[in-house]
């Protein structure tokens, strides 16, 4: 018998779960995402190296600037490129207004309504409607971030190799740090809310991140230290799914807030940390349903950092200036933390055109440990619960994830 869920909703992009059972008991579940593959690897082939940043834009309007600028710095590595260290800065902010505007979108309204018992965030607003709004402040403001350093709010072209087509002026910054500073109580009222969240989902075992917080030259898992994707994770088709999944030495593992906390912790701001050390026993525990607080925990990380850049620059003072870029020959890897996880972009680059790419999603990473969550929920809950409460929680499940369905259908022949 298989028991087969409704498409996922308040995800990104489309899919859905099976459940087998046999012999009444839960054997296999297998995530099915349905959604088309984008083929994006496969229109980058034969490119000029300056068209590619803009056309990965298009993967994702929700966290195109990790994929602009994990395809700039893909190019750049490949071509050895150095940019200065405004340049590097710039686009970190870049990233926080991403995470600011992606995590808030999540916690109040796709998972907030779970919290307090209601469909969707249109119904929530009727009785919670300051929080809804709250979300939707901090929602604004990243997406402003987006504005400035994407130059679009969607789908922007201003990110490019060896630095942007149009930078940031000193009132525009000034009016980041005032806003972020405004708006960090916000994000502390929701670590408070989401602290409250229940244990589901299973617990993770393995967790991989980039080096540093928000980019990286290498990735780092609870096990060791830098080493490169193609080295450990092997990256498999499914017959049933257009998003390929990944195995981190053979076994599934977590990428996302949670495993930024867990591996990253040293590099949060001051309150975030603080507010990691009181709830580090929780999140130490590894259960899934805690990447939603490691994301509320992030927002206040993500704010005092977008402060922290704005005021370093104002005080340093910048001459905006691009590094030039030759066309040449390369190989290089772009890794960046979208707010989802780890996002990898790989070019190899002969003659100024790209004649080799890879790009995998922290959903496909996410894909066997989403799996293997929603099969601990599943045998938890079959036989001991209505199977509409088993369905819940199960969506629940997935949401906690905050899966990007759209971005992970890729594929490319080897």
């Amino acid at each position: 018998m298989i028991i087969e869920t409704r498409e996922f909703t308040r995800v990104e992009g489309n899919g859905k779960a099976e459940i087998v059972i046999e012999g009444n008991e839960v054997k296999d579940v297998r995530v099915k995402i349905v959604e088309g593959p984008r083929f994006f690897e496969l229109l980058t082939l034969g490119r000029d190296f300056w068209d590619v940043p803009d056309l990965e834009a298009r993967i994702c309007a929700i966290c195109y600037l990790s994929h602009s600028v994990a395809s700039v710095l893909a190019i750049e590595r490949a071509l050895g490129v150095e940019v200065p260290e405004e340049t590097r800065l710039l686009r970190e902010l870049g990233l926080i207004g991403e995470l600011i505007e992606s995590h808030a979108l999540h916690l109040y309204l796709l998972v907030a309504p779970d919290l307090f018992g209601y469909p969707d965030a249109i119904r929530l607003a009727t009785k919670h409607g300051e929080l809804v709004k709250e979300g939707i402040a901090l929602k604004a403001f990243g997406n402003r971030i987006r504005d400035l350093i994407g130059g679009r709010e969607i789908h922007g072209i201003n990110v490019k190799p060896g630095g942007f087509g149009r930078w940031p002026g000193r009132e525009e910054l000034e009016a980041i740090e005032r806003e972020a500073k405004a708006l960090l109580t916000v994000a502390k009222r929701a670590v408070r809310l989401f602290s409250g969240i229940g244990e589901y989902g299973g617990r993770a075992e393995l967790f991989v991140a980039t080096d540093g917080y928000l980019t990286g030259d290498s990735l780092v898992s609870n096990v060791e230290r830098n080493f490169h994707y193609f080295e450990r994770i092997e990256e498999r088709p499914l017959v049933y799914s257009f998003a390929k999944q990944s195995l981190y030495n053979g076994k599934p593992f977590l990428v996302g807030s949670l495993a930024r906390l867990l591996l990253k912790a040293e590099s949060l701001t001051p309150t975030a940390k603080r507010l990691f050390e009181e709830n580090r026993g929780r999140l130490e525990a590894g259960w899934v349903s805690y990447n939603n607080l490691a994301q509320a925990i992030e927002l206040v990380y993500a704010l005092e950092r977008a402060g922290e850049i704005a005021k370093t620059l104002l005080d340093k003072g910048f001459e905006p200036e691009n590094v030039p870029v030759e066309a040449g020959d390369g190989e290089g890897i772009g890794y960046v933390e979208a707010p989802r996880g780890v996002l990898v972009h790989h070019y190899r680059i002969a003659g100024g055109k790209i004649e080799y790419s890879n790009i995998i999603t922290p959903t496909a990473f996410n894909h066997a440990m989403m799996e293997g969550a929603l099969l601990w929920e599943a045998r938890n809950l079959y036989g001991n619960a209505p199977e509409d409460e088993l369905l819940r929680r199960l969506e629940e499940t997935v949401r906690a994830f905050d899966p990007c369905i759209s971005c992970s259908v890729h594929f490319v022949r080897g």
